[in-house]
């Protein structure tokens, strides 16, 4: 936890909001159609922007990560807009959910096996039935784009690494695909990226 707690607190610890205030478009679209005043938790929120979004269209809101400053500023453009938004200081290693969510979302979460599993599975079990986790991720592709993204290749995705952890899992594949889209998004990324979009359904 402390080395990639220090990595994020360094990157959100920089002037300004790091991958801006605006949410995730593929996350926005879907907390867009869900019912009215769901609740929802953000898994490596960071800084707040998907949170806030949420937490703006009357939802109530969780934002989770390993970097209290990031937290600190999610907290911060909360106050800012009127907000309350609940808070979860720690690694997805050391994740003990306490709580059902009608959603959980999540963008570019950068997890490894066998965590990256777990995470997923955690997520499943803490879905209300016909809860939705909602995730934008990087693909393997994203390695010859210069729009952010780790530079190890197993903390990228594939369509079929996530169709094959749904599988084990009690939930409906709503949409699952890898493609090219631009990002808008604070200082790196912005331009062409390749990702996996993934929408699922608990049974």
């Amino acid at each position: 936890m402390n080395d990639q707690r220090e990595f994020w607190n360094d990157r959100f610890g920089r002037e300004g909001y790091f991958y801006g205030t605006t949410p995730n478009r593929y996350l926005a679209s879907h907390i867009d159609m869900l019912p009215p005043q769901q609740t929802l938790l953000f898994l490596g929120e960071g800084e707040g922007r998907n949170a806030v979004y949420a937490s703006q269209c009357g939802h109530t809101v969780t934002a989770l990560d390993a970097a209290e400053i990031g937290l600190a500023k999610t907290a911060l453009l909360a106050q800012q807009k009127g907000l309350e938004i609940a808070l979860i200081h720690t690694d997805l290693e050391q994740w003990n959910p306490l709580q059902q969510y009608d959603a959980i979302m999540c963008s570019f979460l950068h997890l490894t096996e066998p965590l990256r599993s777990e995470v997923f599975s955690k997520s499943l079990a803490q879905l209300n039935k016909g809860g939705v986790f909602v995730g934008e991720f990087f693909s393997i592709h994203q390695f010859s784009k210069n729009t952010g993204g780790p530079k190890a290749l197993e903390l990228l995705y594939t369509a079929n690494d996530l169709l094959a952890i749904m599988d084990t899992l009690p939930c409906d594949v709503l949409e699952l695909c890898e493609m090219d889209t631009e990002l808008q998004e604070g200082k790196v990324h912005n331009g062409l990226a390749s990702v996996v979009r993934l929408k699922v359904r608990k049974r």
